[in-house]
């Protein structure tokens, strides 16, 4: 595999100049004066012997220094980005990145209520034309050097004021995992004394689980606890409050579905126990052939589209390579929260493999990829990542110029920083997939910004066991093929499609499958079929081959055009509706709704409740259904065919 800052089989430097050690010494040669209160911080953070804490920052105490006298318990100072107004001001022309960060740290660091934690440096390379995003991007403008700063709020407000400075907060990124939607109801019980529970959790064959989470829910507070090596739990609730439990969910390590026991009858004296079904593959099918393909004409494709040659980024949490056996896949990473350019192998949470793993494939598993000849690179922000280090990976993807990014991570926030740097990206030929969120209200951030294509998640009726959790996450009237949206999915007018997000079986670390929801898993199934479009498509080996954001928004509108509605779906939940593989790559005539004598194509973000247009969902020109059903006949057979538009 390349190593970060690699060309993939080159061995040379690929325009990322912001390396850990040069950030190392860049700290120490900007520290102020001895005494100061900043240059103490700066000097200390320079220290290798200090591990990071990632929840503020800061470094703890080095080995043999103090600690007979820990400091007490207060609130912690919020962080925030800080970056010089030059860069976005409609009045000036384009600024020097050098000049403008040398100017921000100096000013920053006069001000001894404040601790610089970091200077993001983005690699130099000049925009090319267009706009679109908020703040404005305009050309010749670089991406200015962004300080993350630790202040009090009242601190971040006084500097907000001063017209030199941008400042947004540095929200922390998240990757929910839903849970059963059990409504809140007071409980019984006194907190003043509790009484211990006992589970014993196993698979249908009789065999204990180990590391299983149980979550229990109701009376006064939920609790969780995880399963031992011989598949046993012990948790405590208040006493007298075990009628008012709502429910029980297990969910297993791997290899099993989750198991949700609604009002269970639990017993404060035995050991109550909880079986999982394992996840058995009927005879015949190879998991990698399951709903989630089939919803999205992925089974219909000829066997040669792979994907050869196109580039996805997958943020979240890293990979275990070992796990997947696809190193030859995997073409490099940065882990940008342990500021180290190789450990971004490694997944503690597991989610970001089942990602990759949906995309190139685990032949252990039988799990065919859906994008196996694609190359992936993995941006490590999970878990305890904030906006700050977004930018940082966003900042790799466009110095690799990867073609498409998986961003299934997101905040309750927004910041204009980020959202000039996914129209950068967007602006060098990146199309940026983001989940639309898992909380079930507002689209998160950044599915919000108009410079991605936002995607929410659906299920299926009988893809998994009635007592499983993915049964409860099906919200509204099914479809009459079974599909409908997932209660947890972000809602809102920038939701531009959907794609399957629940009970989604993949391969997770260290080892075994487990079907996980979401809208980041979604959103995977959407990048993998981007980069089937861009590989496979004839617009893209001739008239939209030069990256740039013509190259971007016609692959957006490509997508969004095959898409079937979901009858009676929620538009703000479902968008356009399910993308179909076939119709993406020119394989077969678009899906097509009759309207007079003319067949004109659907238009995305305009659905029953008449919402505008999103960024990516401009009309396109009517076509005659003959002239359509000959146009792909013509590209199946590997002639090129003008669109009749052109």
């Amino acid at each position: 595999m390349a190593e970060h800052g690699q060309a993939p089989g080159t061995g040379q430097p690929k325009g990322r100049p912001d390396k850990a050690a040069d950030r190392r010494a860049e700290a120490a040669q900007a520290a102020p004066p001895p005494g100061s209160r900043a240059g103490g911080d700066a000097a200390r953070r320079a220290e290798p012997g200090r591990p990071r804490d990632h929840a503020t920052g800061s470094r703890g105490p080095a080995a043999g220094e103090g600690g007979e006298h820990p400091e007490t318990l207060r609130p912690r100072p919020e962080r925030y980005l800080v970056a010089p107004t030059g860069w976005a001001s409609p009045t000036t022309g384009p600024t020097d990145p050098a000049a403008d960060a040398q100017h921000l740290i100096e000013a920053l660091q006069r001000n001894p209520d404040l601790r610089v934690l970091r200077v993001i440096r983005s690699a130099e390379q000049p925009p090319a034309t267009g706009g679109g995003a908020v703040p404005v991007y305009r050309p010749g403008t670089r991406f200015p050097a962004v300080a993350v700063v630790e202040a009090t709020p009242e601190q971040a407000a006084i500097l907000a004021a001063r017209p030199e400075f941008h400042v947004d907060i540095d929200h922390p990124l998240t990757q929910d995992e839903p849970l059963p939607p059990w409504a809140y109801v007071p409980g019984t019980g006194s907190l003043d004394d509790a009484v211990p529970i006992r589970f014993q959790v196993r698979d249908d064959h009789g065999e204990p689980l180990p590391d299983a989470v149980v979550y229990v829910h109701g009376g006064r507070y939920p609790v969780v606890a995880r399963t031992d090596a011989d598949g046993t739990a012990e948790l405590t609730v208040p006493a007298g409050s075990l009628d008012g439990i709502r429910g029980v969910y297990v969910r297993p390590r791997a290899d099993c579905w989750g198991t949700v026991i609604e009002r269970p009858h639990l017993s404060g004296t035995e050991s109550n126990t909880v079986v999982c079904r394992r996840l058995d593959t009927p005879a015949g099918e190879r998991h990698g052939d399951g709903w989630a393909r089939r919803a999205l004409g992925f089974d219909r494709l000829p066997p040669t589209y792979r994907g050869h040659g196109v580039r996805i980024a997958v943020i979240g949490s890293g990979v275990d390579a070992a796990r997947l056996d696809a190193a030859e896949g995997i073409m490099g990473g940065i882990d940008v929260i342990g500021q180290d350019e190789k450990s971004w192998d490694q997944d503690v949470i597991g989610r970001s493999t089942h990602h990759v793993a949906l995309i190139l494939g685990h032949d252990g598993d039988q799990l065919v990829g859906l994008a196996p000849e694609a190359e992936v690179h993995v941006c490590r922000v999970l878990p305890g990542g904030r906006l700050s280090d977004l930018i940082e990976a966003l900042d790799y993807c466009i110095a690799q110029e990867v073609d498409v990014i998986d961003l299934g991570t997101y905040a309750s926030g927004a910041a204009g920083l980020v959202a000039y740097k996914l129209e950068e990206a967007r602006q060098a030929g990146i199309l940026c997939v983001a989940a639309a969120g898992d909380t079930g209200g507002p689209v998160m951030f950044p599915g919000t910004v108009p410079a991605v294509l936002t995607v929410g998640a659906i299920g299926k009726l009988g893809t998994s066991p009635p007592d499983s959790l993915h049964i409860s996450q099906l919200s509204g009237m099914p479809t009459p093929d079974g599909y409908a949206a997932a209660r947890f999915s972000g809602a809102g007018p920038e939701v531009d499609l959907c794609a399957p997000g629940v009970g989604i079986v993949s391969a997770v670390a260290p080892e075994g499958r487990a079907a996980l929801d979401g809208t980041g898993i979604a959103a995977t199934h959407v990048a993998a079929l981007a980069a089937l479009v861009l590989a496979h498509h004839p617009d893209f080996r001739y008239g939209f081959g030069m990256r740039g954001p013509a190259r971007v928004q016609r692959l957006a509108q490509l997508i969004i055009a095959s898409c079937r509605p979901l009858q009676g779906g929620d538009p703000y939940r479902c968008g356009a509706g399910r993308p179909d593989a076939p119709v993406a790559v020119g394989l077969v005539p678009r899906w097509t709704t009759t309207s007079g004598p003319e067949t004109t194509m659907p238009v995305a973000g305009v659905g029953p409740a008449g919402q505008s247009p999103s960024a990516y969902g401009y009309p396109m020109a009517p076509m005659p259904p003959q002239v359509d059903a000959l146009t792909a006949a013509v590209r199946a057979a590997g002639f090129l065919v003008p669109e009749p538009d052109e």
